[in-house]
């Protein structure tokens, strides 16, 4: 193994970390505030990419305004749900929010392949040029895309961490009586964590779909990978979210370099496995009812 080989996968390992750290953080921060389990994260991140395919190849319009109407329309698709689907079954068994989030994985997935064909596509590239880091190549759109997935990191956490409508979320996401009790409005801190959490997935998508190709089961993978992190980084954890994203990107860098991409899965669960066996709750989990 050459040092320009493990520089190029260590270079794929961070774009990808910061990527699946995206994904899972919007999925953590919407179990964090309204403690539902939404299977359907992936079909969110599938729509947001085939939002910006069509806006760039097909419609010719320039990619990042594409990228930000992605997230701005997802925002508001993912606050229909859960005033719609969701917000009914507030308070009630948990299994039900999970009944409601499979059926929309088939449907969304099934209305993907109706709407766009099972033609795999992929979103063109919006820069070009590269550097080079120790015979290891760079492209300017992998650095310009784990700089847009590091900004809007940083992005929610000045978000959570130093505005109104975060801190009523942490709130909310703390004790829901005691917020309420406060003059908190809880249902609208869940439409807005639904909407926010359902963009970030959104955004994920449109720059993995420029990597990478889009297709309507893709989906599938993004919710398996989203879940493998939050778990493994603690429900309800968003510097959790991160650190996972970045163990999985690593170990699917690495090893789908050397090995195969199914040895990739094979490792990543084990490593979910022993996380779990020293601290059942995650790395940065808390225990919950």
């Amino acid at each position: 193994m050459t040092l320009q080989l493990i520089v190029q996968m260590a270079i794929t390992g961070v774009t990808l970390g910061l990527i699946y750290g995206l994904i899972a953080i919007g999925l953590t921060l919407i179990f964090g505030v309204m403690r539902i389990i939404q299977y359907a994260h992936g079909e969110i991140y599938m729509l947001g990419a085939y939002f910006l395919y069509y806006w760039f190849d097909k419609w010719h319009l320039p990619y990042w305004a594409g990228f930000v109407m992605s997230a701005v329309v997802i925002f508001f698709f993912g606050a229909g749900l859960q005033l719609l689907l969701f917000r009914p079954l507030h308070g009630k068994d948990m299994l039900y929010s999970l009944a409601v989030s499979l059926a929309l994985i088939f449907i969304i997935s099934s209305a993907g392949i109706i709407a766009f064909g099972a033609v795999i596509r992929g979103i063109s590239s919006f820069v070009t040029g590269q550097i080079r880091i120790a015979g290891a190549e760079w492209t300017y759109e992998r650095m310009v895309i784990a700089g847009i997935s590091l900004v809007l990191i940083i992005a929610l956490w000045f978000l959570l961490q130093r505005t109104k409508i975060g801190l009523a979320m942490r709130a909310v996401a703390e004790d829901p009586e005691t917020s309420s009790l406060q003059g908190i409005n809880n249902r609208r801190i869940h439409w807005v964590a639904m909407g926010l959490g359902s963009a970030l997935s959104a955004m994920a998508g449109c720059l993995m779909g420029t990597l990478m190709f889009i297709v309507p089961s893709m989906g599938f993978l993004a919710t398996i990978k989203a879940f493998m992190i939050v778990i493994m980084g603690g429900l309800g954890s968003v510097p959790g979210a991160l650190v996972g994203g970045f163990v999985i990107g690593f170990i699917d860098s690495f090893l789908t370099t050397l090995a195969t991409s199914e040895l990739a899965y094979i490792i990543g669960f084990v490593t979910i496995f022993v996380i779990l066996v020293f601290k059942p709750s995650g790395l940065f989990g808390q225990a919950w009812e």
